[in-house]
């Protein structure tokens, strides 16, 4: 008679695998969606700070240098536009035409990856600042990271050329614009 010795092969059944994979598959289901709502809370986060920093710059190089600095969303990076940015630019206003002309340009800096601007002002599509520091008109930036309203920025500039951040005032989720409307991002 022959005794035969059962060896017990280290590992998973087939079960276990399917157990563990199932609860793999649920974790991930809830991660994404957190992940998602955090990489465009920082792509907001990150696109208000560069615009911030920006409007920072021209007001102070308005008062240092004793002239009229502009800044503004622009397709080319040149001419200023409302909508459809590829760089915000920053430029020396001589003839105050709200526009980047020939030797003007200070700074140009590519709007991020699928984030939108819009620049609301009274007067133009820029906001200008004068050499006293005092911005030439009242004038807001909304910035969109998605298409999601929730995580649209909105900047203002007041006629003293403070910068502050818009607030969801109602308490919906949403920032207001200065119509006391939900601002909206395009698609």
């Amino acid at each position: 008679m022959r005794i035969t010795h059962r060896s017990y092969e280290q590992g998973f059944t087939l079960g276990e695998a399917l157990v563990s994979t199932a609860i793999l598959g649920i974790l991930l289901g809830l991660a994404v969606p957190a992940f998602t709502h955090l990489t465009l809370s920082s792509q907001k986060n990150s696109a208000a700070q560069q615009v911030r920093s920006l409007l920072s710059h021209a007001r102070s190089t308005a008062v240092t240098t004793k002239k009229t600095i502009a800044l503004c969303a622009s397709q080319d990076g040149y001419r200023c536009v409302k909508t459809g940015a590829q760089f915000i630019i920053v430029f020396v206003d001589h003839n105050l035409n709200g526009q980047a002309d020939s030797g003007e340009l200070i700074r140009q800096e590519p709007v991020p990856s699928g984030t939108r601007y819009q620049v609301n002002v009274s007067s133009l599509n820029s906001i200008r600042f004068r050499s006293d520091g005092t911005a030439s008109s009242y004038g807001s930036i909304v910035l969109c990271p998605s298409a999601d309203n929730h995580y649209a920025a909105r900047l203002i500039v007041s006629s003293m050329g403070r910068v502050r951040s818009a607030r969801d005032s109602d308490g919906d989720g949403l920032i207001e614009g200065s119509d006391g409307n939900s601002l909206s991002c395009p698609a």
